[in-house]
């Protein structure tokens, strides 16, 4: 299991088999799917971590009043103490949003005709590939080829409806 109990896409004890080429427009819905979850995930564990905060609490003593007495002493004297949880202290989560994610992958694009079982044309379909880019690597040859993620996140306001409206009043 993954953070917060969730479940991994696929998990690491499942067998898999590498799809040697994909349709490009299901390429690009695959990262900006991948892209959703985890905004997904970050909001979900901002709004545990809020929860969290307003569940646990600690005692504090709300003012002390400091008296210098006559012979140049000083005495002190504490307000009963109060249990307030660390939300009602003005300890907020942050939230975090993507602004940014880049992928690069090393990949053949090729334009492929699905026929069906009749021989008649269904349509055509950019495919993006990555066997023969594989082979080369594989047969040592100097290729560029190098895949990266790059993601950048960003603080963000607390959603408006989420952070406690605060009035003081003189009791």
């Amino acid at each position: 299991m993954l953070p917060n109990n969730r479940a991994a896409i696929i998990s690491p004890s499942i067998k898999v088999r590498e799809a040697e080429q994909a349709s490009l427009g299901d390429l690009i819905r695959l990262v900006a799917e991948s892209v959703a979850d985890a905004q997904a995930a970050l909001d979900r564990t901002s709004a545990s971590l809020m929860k969290e905060l307003a569940e646990t609490t600690v005692d504090i003593i709300p003012s002390i009043q400091e008296t210098i007495t006559k012979d140049g002493g000083v005495e002190y004297i504490h307000a009963p103490s109060r249990t307030v949880s660390l939300l009602d202290l003005g300890v907020m989560p942050t939230f975090y949003q993507f602004s940014q994610t880049v992928i690069e992958i090393q990949m053949d694009l090729k334009i492929s005709e699905a026929i069906t079982e009749s021989g008649t044309s269904k349509g055509f379909a950019l495919m993006a590939d990555t066997a023969g880019i594989r082979f080369e690597r594989k047969l040592n040859r100097d290729l560029k080829v190098t895949s990266k993620v790059t993601a950048t996140l960003v603080p963000v306001p607390m959603p408006l409806r989420l952070e406690p409206v605060r009035t003081t009043e003189n009791g």
